[in-house]
């Protein structure tokens, strides 16, 4: 058997130094995204789109994660912690869930291209930033109560709730979702561009 896979056709099992480079990758995901996503909120209309926002500098720091970790479980590792991070400072529950289930679809497209298919990866990671779009906007349609107490307690203004809830609605949801998908694969283009040599030294084509 070669020894750069396994019998489930993904890479050897990750090692310490596996575990500290994806460490540092996830927590420099997490920080770039949570600063677009922040920034976007200064008015409604940009914060509907944070998540396409952060989908562009974070293709950069996801793909090069990708090139530099390309081993079985790490997309969904890193996905787990963001979402778990995202839950215990507040987000929600349902943006955690939309961070966990979008990796696990990335992990599992990876794993069919071995983690070293390009456009798989980048397929992945679109929809990965897709579901986080998702469970940060969805709610705000179809739970808006649980939205409202959960933006109240951490001290979203009333009036911003309101202009909010006018804004969002099913036909903006799925705007948000393409522009979100398509954010994606820009940031993972853009990542191609400026790291080529990390990527064909992966075997990332």
């Amino acid at each position: 058997m070669n020894n750069q896979t396994n019998m489930s056709g993904g890479t050897t099992k990750m090692k310490a130094k596996d575990f500290i480079t994806l460490g540092i990758f996830t927590v420099l995901f997490f920080a770039v995204v949570m600063v677009c996503i922040f920034a976007s909120a200064a008015t409604v209309v940009t914060f509907a789109f944070g998540c396409a926002i952060a989908a562009l500098p974070g293709g950069i720091i996801y793909m090069l994660m990708r090139a530099k970790v390309p081993k079985a479980w790490s997309v969904l590792l890193s996905g787990v912690v963001i979402g778990l991070i995202e839950f215990l400072i507040g987000a929600g529950w349902a943006v955690a869930v939309g961070f966990i289930a979008g990796a696990i679809i990335a992990e599992i497209l990876s794993r069919i291209g071995q983690y070293k298919n390009f456009w798989l990866n980048t397929i992945g990671y679109s929809i990965y930033m897709t579901f986080f779009a998702l469970g940060t906007y969805l709610p705000m349609v179809i739970m808006s109560g649980y939205v409202d107490d959960m933006s109240t307690s951490n001290g979203v203004s009333a009036e911003y709730l309101t202009e909010l809830h006018s804004f969002m609605n099913s036909t903006m949801i799925v705007i948000i979702a393409v522009v979100t998908f398509v954010a994606g694969i820009i940031g993972a283009l853009i990542a191609k561009g400026l790291f080529k040599k990390h990527f064909q030294k992966a075997g990332i084509i």
